[in-house]
């Protein structure tokens, strides 16, 4: 019965503000920092809980909300504040929430992208996390999880590993960010 109301809210919402879409995955767009209820991204993956993860200090440096077709996307990401004094690198930890019109549309956009990934060294099925979801890492640079729930799905990447990451701590708030969708 929530995720009715939360549905016809959500599409109640579009039809208000038809200007919140972008058209274009350009990565030259500039991100824009979204402060209403729309770019909802923040609320499951929020600042404390990307901070646990990267292991430092934090900034919001995106947050926004896009309708694509039928699918409802949001996208936040988070920058380390300062440069790691070990690795040289900046950590930065993106994350993507889409809602699709149906559970066979969520799951086969799911598939498309594990079947372009699923033979890349360090690609793991994850049991009990969603409905089905893949972790990958290389071990050194990056950590990704790919979750499906129902007609959801999340996607989460912690690129430039640096010496303060946890990796504990990104499955831990994947599992935290699972359980609430």
């Amino acid at each position: 019965m929530k995720l009715f109301f939360l549905n016809g809210y959500i599409l109640s919402v579009l039809g208000l503000f038809s200007t919140c879409s972008k058209t274009s995955n350009d990565a030259s767009d500039p991100c824009i920092i979204r402060s209403d209820s729309l770019a909802i991204a923040i609320k499951l993956l929020t600042l404390s809980s990307a901070e646990r993860i990267m292991g430092e200090q934090a900034n919001l440096t995106c947050n926004t909300f896009f309708k694509k077709g039928d699918t409802l996307e949001y996208k936040c990401d988070y920058t380390a504040r300062l440069k790691d004094g070990k690795s040289g690198k900046i950590g930065k930890l993106y994350f993507m929430y889409e809602v699709y019109s149906s559970s066979v549309a969520a799951k086969n956009a799911y598939n498309e992208i594990y079947q372009a990934n699923k033979s890349h060294e360090g690609v793991k099925i994850e049991v009990g996390l969603g409905d089905e979801a893949y972790y990958h890492t290389d071990g050194k640079a990056f950590y990704f999880y790919l979750v499906r729930k129902n007609q959801k799905m999340f996607r989460m990447k912690l690129n430039k590993v640096t010496s303060h990451s946890s990796e504990a701590a990104f499955k831990e708030v994947a599992k935290l960010i699972a359980d609430m969708i």
